[in-house]
Order: structure tokens, then sequence, then C-alpha cells
């Protein structure tokens, strides 16, 4: 138990120090990628025990968050910049970790921490997609890379960020499926017509972000059965005022 409470702090330091090791050479980016993303599935494994077995789901997050940021750091420029997104990785790798910790090892107060994680993942899942589109959007430039791949993996992402609260509000399955279906088909078909888009990367990633926290809130307010016209207005009105204000302001490339 007591190694347990040392994983919060020594996985994101190994998480930073790899993000470092790769800036210095770039050849290690791939093999940092990999290592990175099993010494995080080790850790919510180790964490979660031999009782939890539905504990893949928790390494969802943290991976997709990693290899997502990890991916948009590479295809920027600017030291800082850098500097600063590898912080957050390994910050949120640690606020994670911690209330995992605290979610399996005080039974009392799981609820609360469930629903620390819940807000962790919504955050992740918004960032997440944001990294990893415009990663994608942005690969026709630097290698010969199909839209039906990008097309695919953003596809195949998303349905990942909307199962992977499935465990912490022990929702069935059965009673989201077709909703999720419906979503990544919907967001899938978005993100072909906007790779289609002449606007800047990160303008695209930002468009299918948002519209995947749409989805996620048009899921979740169905599962508590609180989907109604009046709910539902505001998330609307505010989705669609971001989609004006960005492609008003947006540059061509």
């Amino acid at each position: 138990m007591k190694y347990k409470r040392l994983i919060p702090l020594i996985v994101p330091l190994l998480i930073w120090l790899g993000g470092q090791l790769f800036l210095r050479r770039p050849s290690l980016f791939y093999s940092v990628l990999a290592v990175g993303a099993l010494i995080i599935v080790l850790s919510v494994r180790y964490l979660a025990g031999r009782e939890k077995r539905d504990w893949p789901l928790l390494t969802i997050a943290p991976v997709l968050f990693f290899l997502s940021l990890t991916g948009y750091v590479a295809i920027i420029i600017g030291s800082f910049w850098i500097q600063l997104l590898l912080i957050l990785s390994a910050w949120f790798l640690f606020v994670y970790l911690k209330n995992l910790y605290y979610y399996f090892t005080h039974q009392e107060s799981a609820s609360v921490f469930a629903d620390k994680l819940d807000n962790l993942l919504i955050v992740s899942g918004f960032l997440s997609v944001f990294f990893a589109a415009t990663v994608l959007f942005s690969l026709p430039i630097f290698i010969s890379w199909p839209d039906w791949a990008t097309i695919l993996i953003l596809a195949a992402l998303i349905w990942l960020l909307f199962v992977q609260f499935l465990p912490l509000k022990k929702i069935n399955p059965a009673q989201a499926k077709i909703l999720i279906l419906i979503s990544v088909i919907g967001l899938a078909e978005l993100a072909w017509g906007l790779s289609l888009l002449p606007l800047k990367f990160h303008l695209l990633g930002l468009f299918l972000a948002i519209s995947y926290y749409l989805a996620l809130t048009i899921i979740r307010l169905h599962l508590r059965g609180a989907l109604n016209r009046r709910v539902l207005k505001l998330p609307l009105i505010l989705s669609a005022l971001a989609f004006v204000v960005l492609f008003l302001t947006a540059r061509w490339l």
C-alpha cells in the first residue's frame, strides 16, 4: 500500500523526463511514446489491484492525453509552449493518478473521488480531441497520409473517450451504445468535412473538440434522464456561437 502512494509522484516525473529526452534526441520520439504509455498502463493496473476488473477503461484518459499532447508537442515550435505543455502533461497525470489512488483505497468516499475523476475525464477528453485532431489534420504536410486514416483514428479515439466514463458512473453500456454510435459516426463525418476546409489546423481541431464536448453533454443528459429542449438550449447556443465566432475570425490557409 505504501508504494502505491508514490505512483502519482514517480509516473509524472518519468513522463516529464521522457519528454525532455526526446526533445534532445528526436530519434527517440516513438520509443518515448511507447514506454510512456506502458508506464501509465502499468501504474493504473498497480493502483487498481486484482479486484478491479474494468481497470483498462481507466487507462484511456491518461494514455490518450499523453499520446495526443506529446504528438502535438512534436509539431509546434517555441520552447516556452513546448515546456508548458510537458508540464501540463505531468500535472494532469499527477492529479489523475492521485485521485485514482484515493478512489481505490478510500471506499467510504469513493463517490467523491469518482466525481473528481469524472471532471478530469471531461477536460482531458476535450483537450485530447483537440491535440489529436490538430496533429492528424496536419500530417499530410509532413508525410503522405490518407484522409480515411485520419477519420478512422479520430473515430476510434472519440469512441474510447465516450466509453471511458462507464466504470466511474456505473452506466449500463446498453443504455448508451446507440447514442455513442450515432455520435461517433456524426463526429467522424464532421472530421471528414473539416479536413476539406482550408483553415488552420489548430482551428479545425478546436471545431472538432467543441463538437465532441456537445455530443458528450447530450449523452450525459440522456443517461441522467434530463435531456429536454430547455436544458439543451444553452449548450447548443454556446456551441453555435463558438463556431460562428471562430469561423468569422479564422485565418484561411
